[in-house]
């Protein structure tokens, strides 16, 4: 088996509206499907990042992903995210090319933005 990318994230949450706002709106994700406190959201390279609201048992099974969502301009990336009052953890690192950024998400959970080498 190889793996080639992600295609699929789960993250359930408390406050499916405040969730919609934070990925929709902030980090610019495209609604793809969306139902009764559950949506499907796209990348812009056609990663999807489903929102669990409501299904109690998903809820569980989502509760701890930890993911990377690739940017451009992490410095920029990271203003944006601090402008918006977005927690951030630690200092950005940087290694080879890469670079990343923590933040905790508005339900607590742990995310990264990641810029890859060109």
């Amino acid at each position: 088996m190889r793996v080639k990318s992600f295609s699929w994230v789960g993250v359930s949450t408390d406050d499916f509206e405040r969730s919609m706002r934070f990925y929709r709106d902030l980090l610019g994700l495209e609604v793809w499907v969306s139902g009764e406190e559950q949506a499907i959201l796209k990348t812009s390279e056609g990663q999807q990042l489903e929102i669990f609201g409501r299904d109690e048992r998903e809820k569980a099974l989502t509760a701890s992903p930890v993911v990377a969502f690739e940017v451009d301009e992490i410095d920029a990336a990271c203003d944006e995210l601090r402008a918006a009052g977005v927690e951030l953890i630690g200092d950005t690192g940087r290694w080879e090319g890469f670079a990343w950024q923590y933040f905790r998400s508005p339900d607590g959970h742990i995310f990264e933005l990641k810029s890859s080498p060109k």
